[in-house]
Parts: C-alpha cells; sequence; structure tokens
C-alpha cells in the first residue's frame, strides 16, 4: 500500500474515532468534512476534550498561550461579547466560549480554517454562543464580515506577525501584506469596541510590535505591553508571542455609545 493511500486510511479512521467520541456526526450538512485532519490536539485543560487541526490551518500553542491563560485565570471572556479576529482552529475562541462567554463571534479568511473551527466546536459541543465566519478574499478587512452587531466588551486575536506576500490559504497566518490587516484593526476599534473594552493582540515579532505601538499611538488609542519581557532584548521572532492591550482614548468614545450598547 503507497504511502498516500496509508496517511489517506489513517486521517479517516481518525476522523471516524472522533465522530464517535465526541459531539460531532457525520451526516451535518452544515459542517465540511472534505479536509484533510494533520493530527489531534490533547485536551490542555483549557477545553472540555481534544481538537482537530485540519491540513492548511495553522497550530502553535505557544502564540497565544498568555491570551488563554487571561481568559481562563482572569475571566476577561466571562458575560462578555467577544470577537475574534483569525480564529484558526478555534482555540482562542472556544476557550472564550467555555468559559462563560455571552456571545462569540470568530472570523477567518481561509475556508479551511472556519470548516477546522466549525468541526472542534460541534466536537466538543460549544456552539450554542458562538458564530464562525467566512471572510471574503474580496473585502479582507478585520470587521468586513460584521451586520451591525452591537460593539464588542473584548476584541482578540493572534494575527499574522509579518509582512509578506498570500501564495496559498495557509499564508494568512504568517503574513499581513502591507500590515493591512493590522491598519484595519486599529482603524476600526472606535466604531466595535465597546468603551471601557480591551482589544488584546499578540505578536511574536518585533517590528510589527513596534509598529502596532506606533500607529496605535498615532490614532488615539492606548497601547499597553502585558508582557515583562524587554523588547529591546529579544530576538527579532521570538515565542511565546507578546499580549498588546489597546483601549479606546477619551477623544474615541461617542458620548452616545453607552446608550447604543443597551
Amino acid at each position: 500500500m503507497g504511502t498516500c493511500v496509508v496517511r489517506r486510511t489513517a486521517l479517516l479512521i481518525l476522523l471516524v474515532s472522533v465522530v464517535v467520541s465526541g459531539g460531532c456526526t457525520n451526516n451535518r450538512t452544515d459542517l465540511d468534512y472534505s479536509y484533510n485532519i494533520e493530527q489531534r490536539i490533547p485536551n490542555d485543560g483549557d477545553l472540555p476534550g481534544d481538537m482537530i487541526q485540519f491540513e492548511q490551518v495553522f497550530w502553535e500553542p505557544s502564540d497565544s498561550a498568555s491570551l488563554r491563560k487571561l481568559i481562563r485565570e482572569d475571566s476577561i471572556a466571562q458575560g462578555r461579547r467577544v470577537l475574534e479576529i483569525g480564529t484558526g482552529t478555534g482555540v482562542i475562541a472556544l476557550t472564550c466560549a467555555e468559559h462563560g462567554a455571552k456571545q462569540v463571534i470568530a472570523t477567518d479568511i481561509n475556508p479551511a480554517a472556519v470548516a477546522n473551527a466549525r468541526y472542534n466546536a460541534a466536537n466538543l459541543d460549544l456552539e450554542q454562543n458562538l458564530e464562525i465566519r467566512q471572510v471574503d478574499e474580496a473585502t479582507p478587512g478585520a470587521f468586513s464580515v460584521l451586520q451591525g452587531e452591537p460593539r464588542f466588551d473584548l476584541i482578540i486575536s493572534n494575527p499574522p506577525w509579518e509582512d509578506g506576500d498570500i501564495k496559498r490559504p495557509l499564508d494568512y497566518a504568517f503574513y499581513d501584506p502591507g500590515f493591512e490587516l493590522m491598519d484595519s484593526i486599529l482603524d476600526g476599534l472606535p466604531n466595535h469596541l465597546s468603551p471601557g473594552g480591551r482589544c488584546l493582540l499578540t505578536y511574536g515579532h518585533v517590528p510589527a510590535i513596534e509598529r502596532l505601538q506606533a500607529e496605535a499611538t498615532r490614532r488615539g488609542l492606548q497601547c499597553k505591553v502585558l508582557d515583562d519581557r524587554d523588547l529591546k532584548a529579544l530576538p527579532k521572532d521570538f515565542l511565546p508571542g507578546m499580549l498588546v492591550e489597546l483601549r479606546l482614548g477619551r477623544d474615541l468614545i461617542p458620548n452616545d455609545a453607552a446608550s447604543r450598547d443597551e
């Protein structure tokens, strides 16, 4: 039996075992079962069970370790409306749903990631307050798939860290051409973040963090690094990622924002 056939058979067996043991069934017409499985991800305590990573979907848990710790231990999502930009396997959005978020909307431009996150949500039985949306490549802005929702109390993202070209869907996890996604996040916060709300971004790339700090300040946003490490002493690329908090500056909070969110 050829190597490719052996691998595909193993992937099929894994998928069947997950379907049988979890909450996801293979007759769900709203789920996409066409992607190969890269690996099963053992439960690390953040979620009620194991996750699955599809091929062409990014997975690096140390990127967002500090963010998931805040969700788990400091209850930053508890009772709040949450938006995740670039959900990948869905691990951060699912962690929010598991730890008491009132509503979670998660987005991704990679179709494999959207299918992956939806599958994991179904398999872990965390769909009730979670919606995963596909971003159109023609309108890739951070908030392009929102449809008049109220402002969010928490906006989170482990975005691509480097400026670079997109040649395949998986590249969206690594490269932000011209840092257009970063800019669209910053530009959209005054219209989508609640007064007193937080935007938490994870970066492990020194030039991206320095650019984020400068661009946030230029736009009147409050910017704070939630990490004890000295950015100047770190290599250009580093793990785990560094968490950066953004809040609306006083001049960016509209007088009627509170009444619109009620």
